[in-house]
């Protein structure tokens, strides 16, 4: 009797151990390479943050910008106002930039297609 009585304990222990648990079967351990998996070329990006380094292309007067906040940089093109952007950007300064993930040579990059995309906020 008593014997029954324990597995009927380990039982209903079980069962709700089972069923409380916050393990939902995902691996807890997400690699930054997995993380980059939710960048899709293609898709609109919403960024803001301050501006680390402005680096000019070697040709085609474009800009790639990083910011603090984002692992990939902004790619401002002739046509989207690189060289305003140029003459009034400085390092330091907060900016909210919308532009479209892409890849470009194996780098991915958020490419700003307008001038009106990309707002200083200082």
């Amino acid at each position: 009797m008593v014997f029954v009585l324990l597995l009927m304990a380990l039982g209903s222990l079980a069962v709700a151990f089972w069923a409380f648990s916050s393990d939902d079967g995902s691996d807890d351990n997400i690699s930054d390479s997995e993380f980059q998996e939710e960048y899709d070329a293609g898709i609109s990006a919403l960024v803001e943050g301050l501006v680390q380094e402005i680096k000019p292309t070697k040709s085609g007067g474009h800009l790639l910008i990083t910011i603090d906040s984002s692992p990939t940089p902004l790619f401002i093109s002739r046509q989207a106002g690189a060289e305003k952007l140029l003459e009034v950007l400085k390092r330091g300064d907060r900016i909210r930039a919308k532009g479209i993930q892409r890849d470009y040579q194996g780098q991915k990059e958020i490419e700003v297609t307008r001038p009106s995309e990309v707002k200083i906020l200082n």
